[in-house]
């Protein structure tokens, strides 16, 4: 067998890309659930927005560039904390933000555990949650599977008829319809082995839906609904293992549209997201655990394992928080840096895929009604933050869901170079919209693209657009230069060329 293999030396580090799996083992884990005790609004570190320690620094992200979760691995109340990238709101500054989902609890009750364990592993994109209630072992896998758009939980106990817990999602941030066009609707109802929430933002007139379907091995599901809420549950009773099957979605279509109408108009039409969820659910039922977990596994080590670094070939054996504890006093361990530059890509692998929107200044995941800063795309230096490792550790697939994005608001950054002309350059304007290219300023949305102002000049968009040359300078592919870069490039150079102004002296 032969295979391609290129090293990058650099100072003592060593970086290898090739088709093959690490030896190494990378994870994240911890001796103990995440803390759940909520959003500190006392604490601004984002310019007023709340800040979640628990979610933010010790919950474990999963995602399939579609939807992401926040893992928990609580024993008394999981917390599944659920986010999909279209599910759009007003947002910060009016012009869409990206917002919580859902919240799916598991009401089990173990308050009392021995030999607990919760861990992220990177090369398979795993997570785990181990631990011993009153003899019996219970185990969780947790997994976001991009081929078949759902998120799988499976829950384990090694003594038959052990498994007895509660499936409560809740809709966050639900408000009547108002003048600020902020309301959301949502009801939750469950069905024999299904629940379902659905919902509608106001802001956008955009639909949602999400499916949990539970599927037991021993014991039973008794749909009900909850006492206090009166949203729909499922108890499961005296099962040995259960299988979650989570996928959500909206009406959200990417297209030009959603960049050029009004608020109210850019999901007019759209379809119901329904059909699309129920067709996922079906499928990946169908399919079974192993089957979905094999998929998974095989579609994300596709990227993974393309790259490996070796700093050290020690491997420590304990939780990642004393790890960096010990890090920061000055403990250096190279295996941390070593899992620092495999998070940064496992990350990426998470949030941005073929058919998804790319990932956002929160990535894929959100816990807030409002994200600080809309959890949009920022264009003076977040969106090339994001896509730092998209070429250069070998994932340049994943900047797909970048082009399609940028290219369907291509025309509304048309529309936003001409007005830019016809207020600072007018004598440059061009009567064919074309002739003038394309601009953006630094804020951006899955629903609009802001024009440059504020601390945005007209150079942002000539700084997004080099990651275009980039995707053709790493790839060399004649397809990409002609469909994708040169088009790119020439439009930004147009509306460049139309910002220049001569001076008195008559120089430019």
């Amino acid at each position: 067998m032969t295979r391609k293999v290129i090293y990058i030396i650099f100072l003592n580090i060593t970086v290898i890309f090739h088709t093959l799996g690490t030896n190494k083992l990378y994870s994240l884990w911890y001796n103990r659930p995440a803390f759940n005790r909520g959003a500190d609004f006392n604490v601004t570190v984002a310019r007023g927005f709340p800040y979640d320690e628990d979610w933010e620094r010790w919950s474990l992200p999963i995602g399939n560039g579609y939807m992401g979760a926040c893992i928990f691995g609580r024993t008394d109340i999981e917390r599944i904390q659920l986010s999909e990238k279209t599910m759009g709101n007003k947002g910060c500054y009016s012009h869409g933000g990206f917002s919580n989902f859902a919240e799916i609890y598991l009401d089990i009750n173990h308050n009392s555990t021995k030999n607990y364990k919760r861990e992220l592993r990177l090369n398979d994109a795993i997570s785990t949650v181990s631990y011993q209630h009153d003899g019996v072992n219970y185990t969780r896998e947790y997994f976001a599977n991009y081929p078949d758009n759902v998120i799988v939980v499976k829950l384990v106990a090694d003594k038959p008829g052990s498994l007895s817990f509660r499936i409560r999602p809740v809709l966050p941030y639900l408000h009547p319809y108002d003048e600020q066009q902020e309301g959301r609707t949502g009801e939750i109802k469950a069905e024999n082995d299904l629940i379902t929430l659905q919902g509608e933002i106001q802001f956008f007139h955009s639909t949602y839906e999400c499916q949990i379907k539970a599927q037991n091995f021993g014991g039973k599901l008794i749909p009900g609904k909850d006492e206090l809420t009166g949203n729909g549950i499922i108890t499961v009773q005296q099962a040995d293992s259960v299988v979650l099957l989570i996928s959500a979605g909206t009406s959200y279509e990417l297209n030009e549209n959603v960049f050029l109408l009004p608020p109210a108009q850019k999901c007019q039409g759209n379809k119901h997201p329904h059909q699309r969820i129920s067709g996922h659910i079906q499928k990946a039922s169908t399919k079974g655990y192993e089957k979905l977990k094999e998929e998974h596994i095989n579609d994300y080590q596709n990227y993974f394992n393309r790259a490996d670094i070796c700093l050290t070939d020690k491997t420590p054996n304990i939780p990642t928080d004393k790890l960096l504890s010990n890090y920061k006093q000055g403990k250096h361990d190279p295996y941390l840096e070593e899992l620092y530059f495999q998070y940064g890509r496992y990350l990426l692998i998470a949030s941005s895929r073929k058919g998804s929107l790319p990932p956002n200044l929160q990535g894929g995941w959100t816990q807030y009604e409002n994200s600080p800063w809309s959890g949009g795309y920022w264009h003076n230096i977040n969106i090339q933050m994001n896509y730092w490792p998209v070429f250069n550790t070998n994932l340049t697939e994943l900047f797909q869901p970048f082009v399609e994005y940028n290219e369907a608001y291509r025309k509304a950054a048309i529309r936003n170079a001409m007005q830019y002309i016809e207020q600072n350059n007018p004598s440059q304007l061009d009567r064919d919209p074309e002739e003038n290219g394309w601009t953006i300023g630094t804020g951006a949305s899955g629903y609009n693209v802001d024009p440059p102002g504020g601390h945005s000049g007209p150079g942002t968009g000539g700084f997004t657009t080099k990651l275009f040359w980039d995707y053709y300078d790493f790839t060399r592919d004649r397809e990409v230069l002609e469909k994708h870069t040169y088009p790119a490039l020439e439009g930004m150079a147009k509306f460049l060329s139309k910002t220049i102004k001569k001076t008195e002296e008559g120089l430019f």
